[in-house]
């Protein structure tokens, strides 16, 4: 993560301090998790939502704490997100009394963690078909948007969409060449 961060937002000249951390161990070291989306509504893709929810259901089988964000580019995205997460029950685990808040809090735009991190980050990108290359362009012509994502992982970050339609957008293209393709 820190070498996407130093090339996309610093030339290169960023100095490492910290100490790299360990993988997470249920899921694994960061990637890019390639879903092809059958359909779509707006921005938000069905398949990435499922494909988050089955992440998250195997964080919770290897006993881990719910130290996760989820992030996305696009506020239509965010939003069907924290509905689907509450509706799957996933999130039970947590044990807090108020799931809807703990969700709004930990569930949102890029530009909505700033300044916030957790062990493992989730970046659910949205704009699934060929069409929505103004999407895409707009999500990567800003080095702050992928920079934020990135360095708000401490461990890992696992980054849910279709690969081969981000891979050109603009800073995207530093994510690509960096991140394994998972198996997920």
């Amino acid at each position: 993560m820190f070498e996407i961060s130093n090339e996309i937002a610093y030339a290169n000249v960023m100095v490492h301090a910290k100490r790299q951390t360990p993988d997470n161990a249920t899921l694994g070291r960061s990637s890019w998790v390639h879903v092809v989306s059958r359909s779509s509504t707006d921005k938000w893709s069905p398949d990435e939502g499922a494909v988050l929810i089955e992440m998250l259901y195997r964080l919770r089988q290897g006993g881990h704490a719910p130290d996760f964000y989820v992030v996305t580019p696009f506020v239509i995205v965010q939003d069907i997100l924290r509905s689907e997460i509450f509706k799957s029950g996933v999130i039970e685990w947590l044990g807090v009394e108020e799931p809807r808040d703990w969700l709004s809090k930990r569930v949102g735009t890029v530009h909505t963690v700033q300044g916030r991190e957790a062990a493992i980050v989730f970046f659910v990108l949205g704009a699934p078909m060929g069409s929505q290359n103004g999407a895409r362009a707009w999500a990567g012509g800003r080095p702050n948007l992928v920079n934020v994502a990135v360095t708000r992982a401490q461990t890992t970050i696992h980054v849910i969409g279709n690969r081969e339609l981000w891979k050109s957008a603009g800073h995207f293209t530093t994510l690509d060449r960096f991140l394994p393709k998972s198996a997920s």
